[in-house]
């Protein structure tokens, strides 16, 4: 008697701004510090970019991103869920079967369950800068100095600063001062473009995201704004704009981003996409880890 071999059937759901609440709980068991990757708010930034649904097989829940012609998963609550997520993607996608990211906790188990099948890429640019947050709240010592030196400044010269949360009422001036902030943006790379676009598309949303969104401003005048999440003993930094014009603008931020959450361990202040600028501001804040991510291909 012939058998007929049938694969476990997906159900996958376009994601939107509704599914906030939902990812951030199937994130919160992450391992820690948190991959950028596996928060609601990078999922949310770029969903409309890479048409992001929430596939479920058999129990287990993926982020599935379309890029170019490829679909690729990332198992949502990352170890020690991967393995299992990711056999029961093959028995419902078979093989080529795309991951992406995978982080490097999960590598080993990977490749422990796949051997010869499995094959990993590293994008250097794609690494999390990591960083203690005790560092960032009083940026002591040597290695701070210049940070230190920026912060004194801005104080000397916004004593009466306010660093508050978004509210209805100052959704419009924000939005004013993204469009003023890009407007004068001379950053014309790729990276930098798309992150832009990204920040275009959920700033209308930021009022009823379950995301923090905080303005430093001075006499009414917005000076610079971030959007962070916190997700277990990690503090992720999604968005974080100043005006160039004034100094001191981003120690300042940084230092009232981990002095917000003084419970929070870890400040994943996210990747440097190839920036080579941007490399450098990061690694100016002394990072304790760089978080490599992973393409993997199982055939």
């Amino acid at each position: 008697m012939n058998t007929i071999e049938t694969k476990i059937k997906p159900t996958a759901r376009r994601i939107t701004a509704a599914h906030a609440a939902e990812l951030q709980a199937l994130f919160a068991a992450s391992p820690s510090p948190v991959i950028c990757d596996r928060s609601a708010g990078n999922v949310l930034m770029w969903e409309s970019e890479l048409d992001t649904e929430l596939v479920t097989v058999d129990g287990h829940v993926a982020v599935a991103e379309h890029c170019g012609r490829n679909l690729c998963f990332s198992p949502a609550a990352g170890a020690p869920d991967t393995v299992p997520t990711v056999r029961a993607l093959l028995d419902a996608y078979g093989t080529p079967l795309r991951l992406c990211p995978i982080g490097e906790d999960e590598k080993a188990p990977l490749e422990a369950a796949f051997g010869d099948r499995i094959r990993f890429d590293a994008n250097d640019g794609a690494a999390d800068y990591i960083y203690n947050a005790a560092d960032l709240r009083q940026f002591c010592g040597k290695s701070y100095h210049t940070q230190k030196n920026h912060v004194n400044a801005f104080l000397r010269e916004h004593p009466d600063y306010r660093f508050e949360p978004l509210t209805a009422e100052s959704e419009a001036a924000l939005a004013a001062f993204f469009d003023a902030y890009t407007a004068a943006d001379d950053d014309d790379s790729a990276s930098a473009k798309e992150e832009i676009a990204a920040c275009r598309r959920i700033l209308p949303l930021l009022g009823i995201l379950p995301l923090d969104t905080r303005l430093l401003t001075d006499g009414g005048r917005i000076l610079g704004f971030t959007v962070m999440e916190k997700i277990g003993d990690t503090l992720m930094i999604h968005i974080e704009k100043g005006l160039p014009a004034v100094r001191g603008v981003y120690p300042m931020l940084v230092t009232l981003e981990a002095n917000a959450y003084p419970d929070v361990r870890f400040v994943n202040r996210e990747e440097d996409d190839g920036n080579e600028g941007l490399r450098r501001s990061k690694q100016s804040y002394h990072p304790v880890r760089l978080l490599q991510k992973y393409y993997a291909e199982i055939v």
